[in-house]
């Protein structure tokens, strides 16, 4: 049984109970130093997963300033996520590297500029074969000013949605909850709409 069907309650009492008990109460627990990103010790890989799995996510930190550009990936790999989502504006390897483009088509979209990005989540304008289920940030550079993140575990949305009102969860559950409108460009429509379930 899952814990997310609305029809499953003993199931979702058990997941609930366990994800509160284990939960991070500070950031600092969500941190694992690592010496070499490229080459995870087995107790930094541990260390990594284990906090993916209580609070999905965790943040690594390293002496190494590098801007590597094979880093990123080769953390990945380590971390079992050997399939980039390939959008149309990552790089041929797969990676998307976010800083200020002044000119060209990156320019006019708001991750590549110093605006400030609002709430959003990746990949939710694909469809359900190309969903996004896990991604890596790396930081190469510190920004001037800004560059703050709020992150949040959608487990933890989840569960405080169905707290304060079960048909919450049901309505963002349905096949049309979200659509994505159509992306176009000068030939036309780019990337159709998308329509899915938020949860």
């Amino acid at each position: 049984m899952s814990p997310f069907r609305l029809d499953d309650e003993r199931a979702w009492r058990a997941f609930r109970a366990r994800k509160l008990g284990d939960y991070p109460s500070d950031f600092a627990d969500l941190v694992v130093e690592v010496r070499d990103p490229r080459r995870l010790t087995r107790a930094e890989r541990d260390a990594l997963l284990a906090r993916c799995a209580v609070a999905n996510m965790a943040v690594y930190a390293t002496g190494d300033g590098s801007a590597d550009p094979d880093l990123p990936r080769l953390l990945a790999a380590q971390c079992g996520l050997a399939h980039p989502d390939r959008n149309w504006l990552a790089d041929d390897d797969g990676i998307s590297h976010v800083t200020v483009s002044a000119t060209g088509t990156r320019a006019e979209y708001i991750p590549y500029t110093n605006r400030p990005i609002r709430w959003h989540t990746d990949g939710y304008y694909h469809p359900p074969e190309r969903t996004i289920r896990a991604m890596v940030l790396h930081c190469v550079t510190r920004a001037a000013e800004g560059g703050e993140n709020a992150l949040m575990d959608p487990e933890i949305a989840y569960l405080q949605l169905r707290d304060a009102d079960p048909a919450l969860v049901r309505a963002l559950s349905r096949p049309d909850a979200m659509t994505i409108p159509e992306r176009l460009d000068d030939d036309g429509v780019a990337r159709p709409a998308q329509s899915g379930p938020v949860f």
